[in-house]
């Protein structure tokens, strides 16, 4: 009976703990959606597909209030919110999810412990239940800047091939202007998707092209973007020569690019070590461990 008792709290510590991981970390868009932006171009895809509701928008005030009165600033996140199509009421909500989740998973755990009569000091669980409950506070942080750095880094991409685009049609007599149109409409993805809503807009607005690409610079914090409008900005307003510039630009680009997954490479490959130490040692102390035991429980036979 102790023992289905045990198995049962067990699982329902388990379904919890799922629960709230599954609570906190962003769920991937439906198929569905996927193949709904695809067929329609123009609009952005985004991670936080599904309808707002009441409900979840009071819950995400309440989180940001309480975040605001612990001191701390959410207008700090707002250009990676702005790049992940998250907002700041989400983005509260899960700190909040989390910290929760950090402070009960350990308690639970004690619980467990406690009922097979092998509890921890109170001062240990209420010492590491504050760090775990810091962690996950801390944790949406780390995800959302991982998040928007993966964003940028295929945004860079994409930029590298529509400038190849663009030096193409440039190539084949077209201007500049029409150049940065057409290049824009001939690829798919986030990063050809944002580039074209953004030329859109400017042509709605009767903003330049450039200068639309120095606001999405700032927008997105990506300083070869800016450099692009600068180029941009100089050949259409004192007709200086282009093609030369964003060719040199695109092969900086993929330069970077080509760093940036070899030094991804190197880093997993020094990962990699970890674990195979920790075997390698697990190994030596298996093997070790009958010796030395045999020669700690020898005694000396007395005269």
């Amino acid at each position: 009976m102790n023992l289905l008792m045990l198995a049962a709290f067990g699982a329902g510590i388990g379904a919890g703990v799922l629960a709230c991981v599954r609570a906190i970390t962003p769920r991937p868009v439906p198929l569905d959606v996927v193949l709904a932006g695809l067929a329609r171009p123009g609009r952005a895809l985004s991670d936080d597909s599904h309808a707002s509701n009441p409900r979840n928008d009071r819950l995400g005030q309440v989180a940001l209030r309480t975040i605001a009165a612990v001191g701390i600033d959410s207008a700090r996140y707002h250009r990676d919110l702005e790049l992940v199509d998250r907002t700041s009421e989400r983005h509260a909500i899960d700190k909040m999810l989390g910290a929760m989740t950090g402070l009960l998973v350990p308690n639970l755990v004690v619980l467990a412990l406690t009922a097979m009569g092998i509890g921890p000091p109170i001062g240990i669980v209420a010492v590491l239940s504050l760090a775990t409950a810091a962690g996950g506070f801390i944790l949406p942080d780390l995800l959302l800047r991982d998040a928007a750095e993966k964003r940028r880094r295929a945004f860079r991409h994409a930029l590298s091939s529509y400038l190849d685009l663009v030096n193409v049609l440039l190539a084949g007599g077209a201007g500049i202007e029409t150049a940065l149109y057409a290049a824009a409409d001939a690829g798919d993805g986030w990063g050809f998707q944002t580039i074209r809503n953004a030329l859109r807009r400017a042509r709605l607005t009767g903003q330049s092209p450039w200068d639309t690409f120095a606001a999405l610079a700032d927008d997105l914090g990506i300083t070869e973007l800016a450099e692009l409008a600068a180029n941009v900005s100089l050949a259409g307003s004192h007709g200086a020569r282009i093609r030369a510039s964003l060719a040199a630009k695109a092969d900086t680009l993929r330069g970077h690019q080509i760093a940036d997954t070899e030094a991804e490479a190197e880093a997993a490959t020094e990962r990699m070590t970890v674990p195979v130490a920790v075997l390698l040692l697990g190994f030596l102390l298996f093997i070790a461990y009958p010796a030395v035991s045999q020669i700690t429980s020898v005694t000396t036979p007395h005269p």
